[in-house]
């Protein structure tokens, strides 16, 4: 069975890329141009309130990558979307939670490794007291909401090693230095 590529032939005309098949393609009938940039990503580090303690929400993945594994929210961004509604509309298709888009600060921008193909921007919500928070219902996508309490230990609970780069960063801004706790929420 043959390989299937991206971009193998011109989305305008239809024609096929000669080879070899680098970036940027240029198609040879109709002179349309295509390049591989990479996919902006918005994960959002949303602080919760309980009793006093801040932790971040988090959630369990359904889906692969990292099946069963926690999770900062997040996702792709849409192509009619600024970072601040395409964040926020992520924390609400996997947690049910609404954010405020224009309550969102810039925290921590990175792209993908070993292959710079994605775009992470981090950024921190305002903070939700835990007890506004309506009960949670399992998706196709999510299976649990939680919080987790400082970041030690979470590379082996993280579904992605930025994610977790992006919590410890969080916590020892805060002063935060402990190994993780997490509670279903």
């Amino acid at each position: 069975m043959a390989q299937l590529v991206r971009d193998t032939f011109c989305s305008f005309c239809g024609s096929a890329y000669p080879a070899p098949l680098v970036y940027p393609r240029t198609c040879q009938t109709c002179k349309t141009q295509v390049w591989a940039n990479p996919i902006p990503v918005c994960v959002v580090l949303v602080p919760l309130v309980e009793a006093g303690e801040s932790g971040l929400l988090v959630i369990r993945r359904a889906i692969p990558p990292g099946i069963g594994k926690l999770a900062l929210v997040g996702g792709f961004l849409e192509e009619h979307e600024t970072w601040q509604t395409g964040a926020a509309r992520e924390v609400f298709e996997e947690t049910g939670i609404e954010i405020d888009p224009s309550g969102l600060s810039p925290f921590y921008f990175v792209s993908s490794a070993p292959k710079p193909n994605r775009v992470l921007m981090f950024s921190i919500a305002q903070p939700i007291d835990v007890a506004s928070l309506a009960p949670f219902t399992p998706d196709p996508e999510t299976s649990e909401r939680g919080i987790i309490y400082g970041a030690g230990g979470l590379d082996e609970e993280f579904a992605f090693g930025l994610h977790t780069e992006a919590a410890r960063r969080y916590f020892a801004d805060r002063g935060v230095d402990r190994p993780h706790r997490f509670s279903p929420r």
